[in-house]
């Protein structure tokens, strides 16, 4: 069963984010990644539990898992009827703070 995929509004701000930061450098490429990270997203729905789970304990508790598209890793929740995306983040930031 596909699972509608809710993208809350910290994770789309964090996409626009990302996309003024690329684009800075490399329109082009800009345009790429947001596609991809879309798609990524879209791909949660069919398969929800693909995700890994935090080692940090709090995170883990709440019931994060994540997944890894290139340098971004995607923060979501796999709920009965749904996924909901909190963040897309550099894989560099301290993310445990930002959730």
């Amino acid at each position: 069963m596909k699972r509608a995929v809710r993208v809350l509004r910290r994770a789309q701000l964090d996409l626009l984010e990302i996309q003024a930061y690329v684009l800075h450098d490399s329109p082009g490429a800009a345009g790429r990644l947001i596609d991809a990270l879309v798609a990524a997203l879209g791909r949660l729905g069919r398969f929800p539990s693909r995700g890994a789970r935090p080692r940090d304990d709090r995170l883990r508790r709440a019931g994060y898992r994540y997944v890894v598209h290139g340098e971004y890793l995607i923060f979501y929740k796999a709920l009965r009827s749904s996924v909901r995306v909190y963040r897309v983040l550099h894989g560099r930031r301290i993310y445990r703070d930002l959730l």
